[in-house]
Order: structure tokens, then C-alpha cells, then sequence
């Protein structure tokens, strides 16, 4: 007994040393990756495309598909979403039954190491893949280890997404040299079970006092109103409810219900239960006189609020570009809507702060207050006219206009300082 007890005092006295070790062995000095993912047009362009192929909708339930990605746009995929959602920066290579992970996160000061650089190996086996090895900097850590750890750590977070219907879904994943296959069983009622995970009844609660809000405001409004009533009623909502709330969560969510309203969308296409609420009544949101920089501009702050700035900066020049191929041409109105969208969408959620200013500025904001002036802005241009007069968008007449649409919207007074 007493051999006992020694052993478990030094065992007290070493524990806090290892652990130091462990974490000076886990921390670096220096990052092992800096990429960062910077999308294009063409590349969301090609996405699009990925996705028309094999949009699953068309599927019979139970079809048992697959679907074929090229390493690349796994690789862009994957360093976007440690990038906008982490922080981090990652990178994906593939390999014969194997795949491997590469990932940085800067870290605050501290006396152990400023970066913490993941390598996760993964094994292909029938089903999802197995954790083979991990190494957090200089400390390895074996696959079955890592492999418990992830199942306390996935059964102790709070996960808005159900794993078993996840691993229902996909039924293989193989890796091959540059290249991963999917094989999936669609499921015809996934999309539902998805958007009633994701979107929980917290945040539908969040939701549907703007909707209720909407909904008697446009009793009120004509056929045809200015974005900036429906921005000022929902906005001053925002800043009632934030008093004993998040601004940030509060201005995502008049954003949302705002964009989708402005769109045509019914919110029950996101979150089932507001079929429930009441439904606003149809009327048109228009900025400068034109319904379709409203759209713009409020899709732009959906995605910078959601998704993150070089996302929204990229659709919207992506659709510029398409609409010059053959659509209603390349519109620098448009793209100014989609800028200064973006701009309000990223203050949104750029801190508690810069939330509650603005929505000080949106609960009372004109027009003018918002959205930059647009009519002397070249629109209507296709491709061929685009490339001749603007240089295309490397050309230094681009740049210029792009200049002055962004000098218009930090003069706008929703940004000013």
C-alpha cells in the first residue's frame, strides 16, 4: 500500500510536467502551411457546374450514387472553410487508399508556440475512412487513439447535424491519385432533415420575430417600396432584441429573413416550422428604383454574414461574368450593389460593437445611406464589349471603375467612422 501511494504522488508531480511537454511537443514556432483560399469566378463558375451534373435531386430515393472530385477543388474547398469558419489554413493530397490533411491555426502568444500544425492521415475502408496517424507538431499520436478521441470528443459537442444521418448518407468514400469517389444512397427527404438540423429551434426563434415583423409591415407597404422601410422596421427590431441578446445573431437574422422576403423565397424553404407564422404579403423592394440591385445587394450581405467576404466578392463577379456570356450582360451597378451588400453583411458580424452601430445606422438609414449612386455606371455590356472597353477584369479601366465604387461605398454613411 504504501509503494501504492508513492506511486500515485509522483504520478500527481509528474502529470502537470508531461502535460507541458505534450503541448511544447504539439506547439511550433513557425506555421507549416500559409495558403490562403482565395475563390475566382471561374472556380465558383465550377462548382455550379459540379453541382448541375450531379444535382441528386433528380435521383430516385434509395439510388445508390456516386460522385467523382477532383483533388483541387476538394483542396480549395477544404482550405475556404478553415479559412473563413477556423482561422486556419489546410491542405488535401491523395493517394492510392489513402488521404492526407494538412492544417495551421495561429495561436494567441504564448510561451509554448504560436501555431499549432495538424497532419491527419486517413485510410480508406468500406464506409467512411479511418483515422490512421495524427500529428500535432512534433507529437504523434496513433490512429486508434485519435480514433477514441474524436468519438468523445464528436459525442460531447454539441453537433447541429445528427453523424448517423450523415453515415447513412454516404456509403463509401474512395481515394484514388488526385481524385475521391463518393458513393452515397439519396434520400429524398434528407434536404428536410438537414435544414431542420441546421437550422434549430433556437435560431428559429430568432427568426420569427422579424418574420412577424415583415409580415405587418407589408400590410402597409405599396406594390413597390424602398428597401430602406423594411431595413429601418427590421433593423430597429434588431436593436430592441439585442439589448438582452447577441447583435451579431440578431443582425443574421433580419438579413436573412430580409434577403429571402426580397427574393421571393418563402422562409419555410428554410426552416419548415415558419409555415406556421405568418407569411408577409408580396411586394416589390427596390434600391435606386430597380428590384434587381435590391436582390443583389441583399444576397451579397446574406453571404458575407454567413458565409464570409471573399464567397460574396466572388458570386457576385461570377454573375456579372455569366450575365456578359449571354444573359443581361455585365453591370457595374450590379456589382456595386454586390460590394456594398457585402460591406453591410461583413459589419454585421465583424464584432459586438461594429453590430450595434450598425444597426443604429440601418433603424434609421435612407437610401442614399446605403447604397452608393449607380446611374452613371456601364451596364448591359457582353462578353466581347467587356474585354474592348474595360480590359476584362484585369484590365486597368476595370480597376479604375471598381476603384470608384469602392470610394462610393466608404463614403456611404452606414460605414463612415
Amino acid at each position: 500500500m504504501k509503494l501504492f501511494g508513492k506511486l500515485c504522488r509522483l504520478a500527481l508531480l509528474l502529470a502537470p510536467i508531461l502535460i507541458a511537454l505534450a503541448i511544447y511537443a504539439a506547439l511550433d514556432a513557425k506555421p507549416a502551411l500559409q495558403t490562403r483560399a482565395e475563390l475566382t469566378p471561374e472556380q465558383i463558375g465550377r462548382a455550379r457546374q459540379l453541382f448541375h451534373q450531379n444535382d441528386p435531386r433528380r435521383l430516385r430515393s434509395g439510388t445508390v450514387a456516386r460522385l467523382s472530385l477532383e483533388q483541387a477543388d476538394l483542396d480549395l474547398a477544404l482550405n475556404y472553410w478553415a479559412n473563413q469558419f477556423a482561422g486556419a489554413s489546410a491542405a488535401l493530397r491523395l493517394e492510392q487508399n489513402r488521404a492526407r490533411i494538412d492544417a495551421t491555426w495561429p495561436l494567441p502568444a504564448n510561451p509554448f508556440g504560436g501555431y499549432l500544425n495538424l497532419r491527419l492521415q486517413l485510410r480508406q475502408k468500406i464506409g467512411l475512412p479511418l483515422i490512421d496517424s495524427v500529428r500535432l507538431g512534433s507529437l504523434p499520436i496513433p490512429g486508434p487513439l485519435a480514433e477514441l478521441a474524436l468519438k468523445a470528443a464528436l459525442d460531447w459537442l454539441p453537433l447541429p447535424v445528427d453523424l448517423k444521418l450523415v453515415a447513412g448518407f454516404v456509403q463509401h468514400v474512395q481515394f484514388l491519385p488526385q481524385r475521391a469517389t463518393v458513393y452515397y444512397r439519396w434520400q429524398a427527404d434528407l434536404p428536410h432533415k438537414l435544414r431542420r438540423a441546421l437550422l434549430a429551434d433556437a435560431e428559429a426563434k430568432i427568426l420569427e420575430p422579424y418574420q412577424r415583423r415583415l409580415a405587418e409591415l407589408s400590410v402597409k407597404l405599396p406594390d413597390r417600396a424602398n428597401l430602406a422601410v423594411s431595413t429601418q422596421a427590421l433593423f430597429q427590431l434588431a436593436q430592441q432584441r439585442s439589448r438582452a441578446g447577441d447583435p451579431i445573431a440578431e443582425n443574421r437574422a433580419a438579413i436573412l429573413v430580409l434577403t429571402l422576403y426580397a427574393n421571393g423565397i418563402p422562409l419555410s424553404k428554410a426552416i419548415p416550422q415558419a409555415g406556421l407564422w405568418p407569411r408577409p404579403y408580396r411586394r416589390t423592394l427596390l434600391l435606386n428604383g430597380r428590384d434587381d440591385l435590391t436582390k443583389h445587394y441583399l444576397v451579397s450581405a446574406m453571404l458575407a454574414a454567413y458565409s464570409g467576404t471573399p464567397l460574396a466578392d466572388a458570386v457576385g463577379l461570377y454573375k456579372e461574368i455569366q450575365d456578359s456570356r449571354g444573359g443581361s450582360g455585365f453591370s457595374f451597378p450590379d456589382l456595386a450593389a454586390d460590394r456594398a451588400g457585402t460591406r453591410m453583411g461583413e459589419t454585421a458580424i465583424a464584432g459586438r460593437e461594429q453590430a450595434t452601430r450598425l444597426q443604429q445606422r440601418l433603424a434609421q438609414a435612407a437610401e442614399a445611406d446605403m447604397m452608393p449612386a449607380t446611374a452613371d455606371l456601364v451596364e448591359s455590356m457582353n462578353e466581347a464589349e467587356f474585354v474592348q472597353r474595360f480590359g476584362g477584369v484585369e484590365g486597368a479601366a476595370y480597376r479604375q471603375t471598381l476603384q470608384t465604387i469602392e470610394r462610393r461605398i466608404a463614403e456611404l454613411a452606414l460605414f463612415r467612422d
